[in-house]
Protein backbone atom coordinates (compact mmCIF):
# COMPACT_ATOMS: atom_id res chain seq x y z
CA UNK A 1 0.00 0.00 0.00
CA UNK A 2 1.54 2.90 -1.09
CA UNK A 3 1.34 5.77 1.52
CA UNK A 4 1.03 9.76 0.88
CA UNK A 5 4.54 11.03 1.32
CA UNK A 6 5.10 15.18 0.80
CA UNK A 7 8.56 14.62 1.39
CA UNK A 8 9.38 12.61 -1.46
CA UNK A 9 10.80 14.50 -4.94
CA UNK A 10 7.77 14.37 -7.29
CA UNK A 11 9.81 14.40 -10.37
CA UNK A 12 11.63 11.23 -8.78
CA UNK A 13 8.69 9.67 -7.26
CA UNK A 14 7.27 10.28 -10.60
CA UNK A 15 10.00 8.14 -12.80
CA UNK A 16 10.11 5.30 -10.15
CA UNK A 17 6.67 4.97 -10.53
CA UNK A 18 5.91 4.95 -14.57
CA UNK A 19 6.20 1.48 -15.79
CA UNK A 20 4.78 -0.38 -19.35
CA UNK A 21 1.11 -1.33 -19.38
CA UNK A 22 2.89 -4.81 -19.00
CA UNK A 23 4.79 -4.39 -16.00
CA UNK A 24 1.50 -2.97 -14.57
CA UNK A 25 -1.08 -5.52 -15.54
CA UNK A 26 2.31 -8.24 -14.38
CA UNK A 27 1.87 -6.39 -11.14
CA UNK A 28 -2.07 -8.50 -10.47
CA UNK A 29 -2.60 -11.96 -9.11
CA UNK A 30 -4.94 -14.52 -9.19
CA UNK A 31 -7.08 -14.32 -6.71
CA UNK A 32 -7.06 -10.22 -6.86
CA UNK A 33 -10.03 -7.68 -6.47
CA UNK A 34 -9.66 -5.33 -9.01
CA UNK A 35 -11.49 -1.88 -8.18
CA UNK A 36 -12.16 0.77 -11.04
CA UNK A 37 -14.76 3.56 -10.19
CA UNK A 38 -17.00 4.51 -12.58
CA UNK A 39 -15.17 6.69 -15.73
CA UNK A 40 -11.54 4.99 -14.36
CA UNK A 41 -11.54 1.70 -16.94
CA UNK A 42 -8.16 1.94 -18.09
CA UNK A 43 -8.26 0.22 -21.40
CA UNK A 44 -4.58 0.17 -21.97
CA UNK A 45 -3.99 -1.93 -18.49
CA UNK A 46 -6.91 -4.29 -19.23
CA UNK A 47 -5.88 -4.75 -22.65
CA UNK A 48 -2.57 -5.95 -21.36
CA UNK A 49 -3.98 -7.95 -18.37
CA UNK A 50 -6.17 -9.94 -20.49
CA UNK A 51 -3.25 -11.13 -22.16
CA UNK A 52 -2.44 -13.43 -18.97
CA UNK A 53 -5.52 -15.12 -19.29
CA UNK A 54 -4.03 -18.49 -19.01
CA UNK A 55 -1.83 -17.38 -16.41
CA UNK A 56 -4.52 -15.82 -13.63
CA UNK A 57 -6.92 -17.16 -12.20
CA UNK A 58 -10.23 -16.03 -9.99
CA UNK A 59 -9.84 -12.63 -10.92
CA UNK A 60 -12.45 -10.38 -9.93
CA UNK A 61 -12.85 -7.30 -12.32
CA UNK A 62 -15.35 -4.78 -10.23
CA UNK A 63 -16.89 -1.49 -11.57
CA UNK A 64 -19.53 0.76 -11.15
CA UNK A 65 -20.42 0.21 -14.73
CA UNK A 66 -18.25 -2.14 -17.59
CA UNK A 67 -18.52 -0.03 -20.75
CA UNK A 68 -16.19 -1.76 -22.68
CA UNK A 69 -16.17 -5.94 -22.32
CA UNK A 70 -13.57 -5.85 -25.91
CA UNK A 71 -10.93 -7.44 -24.37
CA UNK A 72 -13.01 -9.82 -21.87
CA UNK A 73 -12.95 -13.43 -23.59
CA UNK A 74 -15.43 -15.87 -21.81
CA UNK A 75 -13.83 -19.03 -22.78
CA UNK A 76 -10.38 -18.29 -21.57
CA UNK A 77 -11.45 -16.42 -18.83
CA UNK A 78 -13.67 -18.62 -17.10
CA UNK A 79 -12.27 -18.68 -13.55
CA UNK A 80 -12.74 -14.12 -13.89
CA UNK A 81 -15.51 -12.75 -12.15
CA UNK A 82 -16.92 -9.87 -13.58
CA UNK A 83 -19.00 -7.76 -11.19
CA UNK A 84 -21.01 -4.45 -12.44
CA UNK A 85 -21.91 -2.55 -9.07
CA UNK A 86 -24.82 -0.31 -8.47
CA UNK A 87 -26.09 0.48 -12.56
CA UNK A 88 -25.91 -1.59 -15.77
CA UNK A 89 -24.66 -0.46 -18.74
CA UNK A 90 -26.62 -1.93 -21.86
CA UNK A 91 -23.64 -4.13 -22.85
CA UNK A 92 -23.92 -5.69 -19.34
CA UNK A 93 -27.29 -6.45 -19.35
CA UNK A 94 -26.87 -9.54 -21.87
CA UNK A 95 -23.55 -10.20 -19.91
CA UNK A 96 -25.68 -10.59 -16.57
CA UNK A 97 -28.35 -12.74 -18.04
CA UNK A 98 -26.35 -15.32 -19.86
CA UNK A 99 -24.29 -15.71 -16.42
CA UNK A 100 -21.07 -14.18 -17.55
CA UNK A 101 -21.16 -11.62 -15.36
CA UNK A 102 -22.61 -11.41 -11.92
CA UNK A 103 -24.07 -7.88 -10.41
CA UNK A 104 -22.96 -6.60 -7.40
CA UNK A 105 -26.17 -4.86 -5.15
CA UNK A 106 -23.97 -2.32 -3.50
CA UNK A 107 -26.01 0.19 -1.42
CA UNK A 108 -23.63 3.07 -1.72
CA UNK A 109 -24.30 4.43 1.33
CA UNK A 110 -21.61 3.01 3.61
CA UNK A 111 -19.99 1.05 0.69
CA UNK A 112 -16.99 0.18 2.48
CA UNK A 113 -18.28 -0.04 5.66
CA UNK A 114 -17.38 -4.04 5.62
CA UNK A 115 -13.77 -3.31 4.57
CA UNK A 116 -13.42 -0.91 6.78
CA UNK A 117 -14.27 -2.68 9.63
CA UNK A 118 -13.06 -5.68 9.26
CA UNK A 119 -15.71 -7.91 8.45
CA UNK A 120 -14.94 -11.22 6.84
CA UNK A 121 -16.98 -10.35 3.87
CA UNK A 122 -15.58 -7.27 3.45
CA UNK A 123 -13.07 -8.37 0.60
CA UNK A 124 -9.64 -5.92 0.80
CA UNK A 125 -9.24 -4.11 -2.34
CA UNK A 126 -5.72 -5.59 -4.22
CA UNK A 127 -5.74 -3.15 -7.10
CA UNK A 128 -7.42 0.13 -7.49
CA UNK A 129 -7.63 1.08 -11.37
CA UNK A 130 -7.99 4.95 -12.58
CA UNK A 131 -7.20 7.33 -15.27
CA UNK A 132 -5.64 10.02 -14.05
CA UNK A 133 -3.68 13.38 -15.20
CA UNK A 134 0.08 13.79 -15.68
CA UNK A 135 1.75 15.61 -12.64
CA UNK A 136 1.62 19.10 -11.87
CA UNK A 137 4.82 20.59 -10.37
CA UNK A 138 3.92 19.03 -6.95
CA UNK A 139 3.44 15.82 -7.61
CA UNK A 140 0.38 16.09 -7.77
CA UNK A 141 -2.97 14.34 -10.05
CA UNK A 142 -5.73 14.67 -10.64
CA UNK A 143 -8.68 12.07 -11.49
CA UNK A 144 -10.84 14.60 -13.12
CA UNK A 145 -14.66 15.24 -13.53
CA UNK A 146 -15.52 11.23 -12.20
CA UNK A 147 -14.57 11.41 -8.66
CA UNK A 148 -16.71 8.92 -7.05
CA UNK A 149 -14.27 6.68 -4.44
CA UNK A 150 -11.33 7.00 -6.24
CA UNK A 151 -8.94 9.39 -4.09
CA UNK A 152 -10.89 7.98 -0.71
CA UNK A 153 -10.39 4.24 -2.00
CA UNK A 154 -7.04 5.08 -2.44
CA UNK A 155 -5.70 4.06 1.45
CA UNK A 156 -7.76 1.22 1.41
CA UNK A 157 -5.72 -0.53 -1.74
CA UNK A 158 -2.69 -2.44 -1.87
CA UNK A 159 -1.71 -1.23 -5.05
CA UNK A 160 -2.91 2.05 -6.55
CA UNK A 161 -2.42 1.52 -10.56
CA UNK A 162 -2.89 4.84 -13.15
CA UNK A 163 -3.28 5.33 -16.34
CA UNK A 164 -2.42 9.16 -17.57
CA UNK A 165 -4.09 10.95 -19.80
CA UNK A 166 -3.78 14.56 -21.09
CA UNK A 167 -7.21 14.45 -21.93
CA UNK A 168 -8.16 14.39 -17.79
CA UNK A 169 -9.69 17.60 -17.11
CA UNK A 170 -8.17 19.11 -14.15
CA UNK A 171 -11.14 19.49 -11.71
CA UNK A 172 -11.53 21.29 -8.20
CA UNK A 173 -12.43 19.92 -5.03
CA UNK A 174 -11.62 16.13 -3.56
CA UNK A 175 -10.35 15.02 -6.81
CA UNK A 176 -6.54 14.63 -6.58
CA UNK A 177 -4.17 12.11 -5.61
CA UNK A 178 -0.04 12.50 -5.26
CA UNK A 179 2.42 10.42 -6.87
CA UNK A 180 3.71 8.96 -3.79
CA UNK A 181 0.27 7.16 -3.42
CA UNK A 182 0.93 5.63 -6.90
CA UNK A 183 2.19 2.35 -7.51
CA UNK A 184 2.45 2.38 -11.10
CA UNK A 185 1.67 4.93 -13.69
CA UNK A 186 1.50 3.66 -17.14
CA UNK A 187 1.10 6.16 -20.25
CA UNK A 188 -2.27 5.98 -22.33
CA UNK A 189 -4.52 8.43 -24.05
CA UNK A 190 -8.26 7.61 -22.72
CA UNK A 191 -10.66 10.41 -23.27
CA UNK A 192 -13.76 11.26 -20.36
CA UNK A 193 -17.08 9.78 -21.41
CA UNK A 194 -19.33 12.42 -22.90
CA UNK A 195 -22.04 12.96 -24.94
CA UNK A 196 -23.42 15.90 -26.54
CA UNK A 197 -26.50 17.68 -25.20
CA UNK A 198 -29.82 16.15 -26.90
CA UNK A 199 -32.17 18.02 -29.63
CA UNK A 200 -35.14 18.93 -27.28
CA UNK A 201 -37.18 18.20 -30.46
CA UNK A 202 -35.85 14.50 -30.67
CA UNK A 203 -37.17 13.85 -27.10
CA UNK A 204 -40.63 11.81 -26.53
CA UNK A 205 -44.02 13.84 -25.78
CA UNK A 206 -43.94 11.96 -22.90
CA UNK A 207 -40.73 13.17 -21.12
CA UNK A 208 -42.63 16.98 -22.17
CA UNK A 209 -45.32 16.30 -20.19
CA UNK A 210 -43.26 14.92 -17.51
CA UNK A 211 -41.23 17.96 -17.20
CA UNK A 212 -44.49 20.31 -17.11
CA UNK A 213 -45.62 18.30 -14.24
CA UNK A 214 -42.31 18.47 -12.25
CA UNK A 215 -41.79 22.04 -13.17
CA UNK A 216 -44.55 22.95 -10.69
CA UNK A 217 -43.24 20.87 -7.77
CA UNK A 218 -39.47 22.84 -7.96
CA UNK A 219 -39.57 26.06 -5.83
CA UNK A 220 -36.72 28.97 -5.39
CA UNK A 221 -33.95 27.99 -3.21
CA UNK A 222 -34.79 24.34 -3.30
CA UNK A 223 -31.20 22.45 -3.38
CA UNK A 224 -31.76 19.87 -6.08
CA UNK A 225 -30.59 15.98 -7.16
CA UNK A 226 -31.17 14.91 -10.67
CA UNK A 227 -30.47 11.05 -11.07
CA UNK A 228 -29.56 9.17 -14.66
CA UNK A 229 -31.67 8.11 -16.61
CA UNK A 230 -33.41 8.39 -20.07
CA UNK A 231 -36.58 10.55 -18.91
CA UNK A 232 -34.74 12.17 -15.37
CA UNK A 233 -31.84 13.25 -18.06
CA UNK A 234 -34.55 15.26 -20.42
CA UNK A 235 -35.70 17.31 -17.74
CA UNK A 236 -33.23 20.20 -17.69
CA UNK A 237 -33.21 20.33 -21.61
CA UNK A 238 -36.84 20.35 -21.60
CA UNK A 239 -37.25 23.30 -19.14
CA UNK A 240 -38.43 21.75 -16.26
CA UNK A 241 -36.16 24.48 -13.61
CA UNK A 242 -36.26 27.36 -15.80
CA UNK A 243 -38.67 29.15 -13.92
CA UNK A 244 -36.74 28.61 -10.84
CA UNK A 245 -34.19 30.83 -9.15
CA UNK A 246 -31.37 30.55 -6.74
CA UNK A 247 -31.44 26.18 -7.13
CA UNK A 248 -28.52 24.22 -5.22
CA UNK A 249 -26.86 21.41 -6.58
CA UNK A 250 -25.52 18.56 -4.03
CA UNK A 251 -26.15 15.21 -6.09
CA UNK A 252 -23.88 11.85 -7.39
CA UNK A 253 -23.63 13.02 -10.66
CA UNK A 254 -24.73 15.25 -13.50
CA UNK A 255 -26.93 15.20 -16.84
CA UNK A 256 -27.34 16.83 -20.04
CA UNK A 257 -27.86 20.31 -19.13
CA UNK A 258 -27.77 20.45 -15.39
CA UNK A 259 -24.07 22.60 -15.76
CA UNK A 260 -25.88 24.65 -18.54
CA UNK A 261 -28.38 25.58 -15.65
CA UNK A 262 -25.69 26.61 -13.20
CA UNK A 263 -23.74 28.90 -16.48
CA UNK A 264 -27.05 30.33 -16.91
CA UNK A 265 -27.75 31.81 -13.13
CA UNK A 266 -30.28 28.67 -12.07
CA UNK A 267 -28.40 26.89 -10.02
CA UNK A 268 -26.06 29.20 -7.72
CA UNK A 269 -26.28 27.06 -4.02
CA UNK A 270 -27.29 30.41 -2.48
CA UNK A 271 -29.22 28.91 0.14
CA UNK A 272 -27.65 25.47 0.16
CA UNK A 273 -26.71 24.35 3.89
CA UNK A 274 -24.10 22.50 2.77
CA UNK A 275 -21.34 23.77 0.55
CA UNK A 276 -23.27 27.40 -0.17
CA UNK A 277 -22.68 28.79 -3.10
CA UNK A 278 -20.88 25.51 -4.77
CA UNK A 279 -22.01 22.84 -7.02
CA UNK A 280 -21.18 19.61 -5.42
CA UNK A 281 -21.19 15.93 -6.86
CA UNK A 282 -19.15 12.84 -7.56
CA UNK A 283 -19.12 13.59 -11.18
CA UNK A 284 -19.77 16.37 -12.73
CA UNK A 285 -20.24 17.07 -16.38
CA UNK A 286 -21.46 15.52 -19.60
CA UNK A 287 -20.34 17.07 -22.95
CA UNK A 288 -17.35 18.26 -23.74
CA UNK A 289 -18.81 22.05 -23.31
CA UNK A 290 -19.57 20.70 -19.88
CA UNK A 291 -15.49 20.16 -19.48
CA UNK A 292 -14.29 23.10 -20.49
CA UNK A 293 -16.32 25.13 -17.78
CA UNK A 294 -15.56 23.14 -15.26
CA UNK A 295 -11.95 22.88 -15.23
CA UNK A 296 -10.24 25.02 -13.17
CA UNK A 297 -13.52 26.75 -11.71
CA UNK A 298 -14.18 26.58 -7.80
CA UNK A 299 -17.68 26.52 -8.13
CA UNK A 300 -17.68 23.08 -9.12
CA UNK A 301 -16.36 20.92 -6.49
CA UNK A 302 -15.82 17.45 -7.06
CA UNK A 303 -16.20 14.81 -3.81
CA UNK A 304 -16.40 11.35 -3.20
CA UNK A 305 -19.85 9.71 -2.59
CA UNK A 306 -18.74 8.83 0.93
CA UNK A 307 -19.98 12.43 1.26
CA UNK A 308 -22.58 12.81 -1.02
CA UNK A 309 -24.34 9.82 -1.32
CA UNK A 310 -24.68 10.27 2.75
CA UNK A 311 -29.04 10.24 3.77
CA UNK A 312 -27.43 12.19 6.81
CA UNK A 313 -25.10 14.68 4.67
CA UNK A 314 -27.96 14.88 2.27
CA UNK A 315 -31.03 15.72 4.85
CA UNK A 316 -28.83 18.35 6.19
CA UNK A 317 -30.58 20.71 3.18
CA UNK A 318 -33.90 21.55 4.22
CA UNK A 319 -35.71 21.65 1.31
CA UNK A 320 -33.91 18.88 -0.60
CA UNK A 321 -35.72 17.90 -3.97
CA UNK A 322 -34.51 14.26 -5.20
CA UNK A 323 -35.67 13.73 -8.81
CA UNK A 324 -35.34 9.65 -10.01
CA UNK A 325 -36.50 7.40 -12.32
CA UNK A 326 -38.36 4.03 -11.98
CA UNK A 327 -39.19 1.47 -14.27
CA UNK A 328 -42.50 0.78 -12.48
CA UNK A 329 -44.67 1.46 -9.62
CA UNK A 330 -47.36 -0.65 -7.92
CA UNK A 331 -50.77 0.65 -6.74
CA UNK A 332 -49.30 0.49 -3.30
CA UNK A 333 -46.65 2.94 -3.81
CA UNK A 334 -43.83 0.20 -4.03
CA UNK A 335 -40.68 1.38 -6.70
CA UNK A 336 -39.24 -0.67 -9.01
CA UNK A 337 -35.88 1.10 -10.05
CA UNK A 338 -34.11 -1.56 -12.23
CA UNK A 339 -35.34 -4.85 -12.68
CA UNK A 340 -38.19 -6.07 -15.20
CA UNK A 341 -38.86 -9.06 -12.94
CA UNK A 342 -35.06 -10.97 -12.08
CA UNK A 343 -33.81 -9.39 -15.08
CA UNK A 344 -31.26 -6.84 -14.04
CA UNK A 345 -32.13 -4.07 -16.87
CA UNK A 346 -30.19 -0.62 -14.73
CA UNK A 347 -29.47 -0.45 -11.51
CA UNK A 348 -30.12 1.56 -8.24
CA UNK A 349 -26.86 3.57 -7.83
CA UNK A 350 -27.52 6.34 -5.55
CA UNK A 351 -30.69 6.25 -5.75
CA UNK A 352 -31.94 5.16 -2.23
CA UNK A 353 -29.77 7.17 -0.64
CA UNK A 354 -31.14 10.40 -2.59
CA UNK A 355 -34.59 9.41 -1.74
CA UNK A 356 -34.16 8.06 1.65
CA UNK A 357 -31.93 11.64 2.11
CA UNK A 358 -34.88 13.87 0.60
CA UNK A 359 -37.09 11.94 2.69
CA UNK A 360 -35.45 12.93 5.86
CA UNK A 361 -34.88 16.10 4.88
CA UNK A 362 -37.50 18.51 6.54
CA UNK A 363 -39.12 20.09 3.68
CA UNK A 364 -37.73 17.80 1.41
CA UNK A 365 -39.31 15.92 -1.54
CA UNK A 366 -38.70 12.49 -3.20
CA UNK A 367 -39.82 12.24 -6.82
CA UNK A 368 -40.01 9.66 -8.75
CA UNK A 369 -40.90 10.33 -12.21
CA UNK A 370 -41.45 7.69 -15.38
CA UNK A 371 -43.54 7.81 -18.26
CA UNK A 372 -47.35 6.49 -17.84
CA UNK A 373 -46.63 3.85 -20.60
CA UNK A 374 -43.74 1.52 -22.28
CA UNK A 375 -43.74 -0.79 -25.08
CA UNK A 376 -45.46 1.86 -27.49
CA UNK A 377 -47.81 2.38 -24.94
CA UNK A 378 -49.00 -1.05 -24.85
CA UNK A 379 -47.95 -1.39 -20.85
CA UNK A 380 -48.82 0.24 -17.90
CA UNK A 381 -45.59 1.03 -15.94
CA UNK A 382 -48.61 1.88 -13.15
CA UNK A 383 -48.92 -1.39 -12.29
CA UNK A 384 -51.05 -3.66 -9.64
CA UNK A 385 -48.77 -5.76 -8.39
CA UNK A 386 -45.44 -6.24 -9.41
CA UNK A 387 -44.34 -9.64 -11.04
CA UNK A 388 -42.53 -12.79 -10.32
CA UNK A 389 -39.04 -11.77 -9.10
CA UNK A 390 -39.50 -8.23 -9.35
CA UNK A 391 -37.28 -6.24 -7.17
CA UNK A 392 -38.68 -3.21 -4.72
CA UNK A 393 -36.35 -0.66 -4.49
CA UNK A 394 -37.81 1.57 -2.99
CA UNK A 395 -40.55 0.34 0.07
CA UNK A 396 -44.47 1.49 -0.17
CA UNK A 397 -43.68 3.17 3.23
CA UNK A 398 -41.04 5.96 1.72
CA UNK A 399 -42.99 6.11 -0.89
CA UNK A 400 -43.67 10.23 -1.92
CA UNK A 401 -44.49 11.90 -5.19
CA UNK A 402 -44.72 10.48 -8.04
CA UNK A 403 -44.67 12.44 -11.43
CA UNK A 404 -46.12 10.26 -14.97
CA UNK A 405 -46.72 12.53 -18.23
CA UNK A 406 -50.49 12.54 -16.78
CA UNK A 407 -49.97 14.11 -13.69
CA UNK A 408 -48.90 14.32 -10.09
CA UNK A 409 -49.66 11.75 -7.22
CA UNK A 410 -48.47 12.63 -3.65
CA UNK A 411 -48.44 9.55 -1.72
CA UNK A 412 -47.33 10.26 1.73
CA UNK A 413 -49.56 9.65 4.37
CA UNK A 414 -51.99 8.40 1.86
CA UNK A 415 -54.11 4.64 2.51
CA UNK A 416 -53.06 2.14 0.04
CA UNK A 417 -56.99 2.45 -1.35
CA UNK A 418 -55.95 6.30 -1.45
CA UNK A 419 -52.76 5.73 -3.29
CA UNK A 420 -54.48 3.23 -5.45
CA UNK A 421 -57.00 6.01 -6.57
CA UNK A 422 -54.01 8.37 -6.80
CA UNK A 423 -51.60 6.81 -9.19
CA UNK A 424 -54.92 5.73 -11.26
CA UNK A 425 -55.12 9.08 -12.03
CA UNK A 426 -51.96 9.44 -13.24
CA UNK A 427 -51.89 6.14 -15.43
CA UNK A 428 -52.08 6.09 -19.17
CA UNK A 429 -56.48 6.24 -19.74
CA UNK A 430 -56.12 3.83 -21.73
CA UNK A 431 -54.86 1.47 -18.85
CA UNK A 432 -57.06 3.10 -16.16
CA UNK A 433 -60.59 0.86 -16.00
CA UNK A 434 -58.30 -2.48 -15.74
CA UNK A 435 -56.49 -0.71 -12.84
CA UNK A 436 -59.48 0.17 -11.14
CA UNK A 437 -60.53 -3.54 -11.72
CA UNK A 438 -57.63 -4.63 -9.95
CA UNK A 439 -57.84 -2.13 -6.89
CA UNK A 440 -61.36 -3.73 -6.08
CA UNK A 441 -60.45 -7.00 -6.28
CA UNK A 442 -57.09 -6.35 -4.07
CA UNK A 443 -58.30 -3.97 -1.77
CA UNK A 444 -61.98 -2.70 -2.36
CA UNK A 445 -61.16 0.18 -4.50
CA UNK A 446 -64.46 2.32 -4.89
Amino acid sequence: MARLDLGVNPAREYERTCMSAEAAAGLIESGDLCWSPSGHMPPTILALLATREQELKDVKIRSVIIPDMGWFREDAMSSWDLQPQYAVAPKNRQAIADRIADFHPFSMIREHKARDTGRAEGEPIDNLLLVVSPPNEQGWVCVGNACWDAVSSAPRARRVLAEQSDHVPLTCGDSWLHVSQLDAIVLGDREPMTAPDPDPASLPDSDRGIARHLKGLIRDGDTIQIGLGNHTGAMPILGAFDDANDLGYFAELTVNGTVELARRGIITSRYAELHPGRFVACHIGNSPEDLEEIAGNPFYQLRSYEHTNDPLQIAQHEHFVAINGALQVDLSGQIGVYSLGPFVYTGLGGQLAFHFGAFLSKHGRAITVLPSTAGEARISTIVPQFGEGQIVSIPRELADTVVTDQGVACLMGLSVRERAAALIEIAHPDHRDPLRDEARRLWGHR
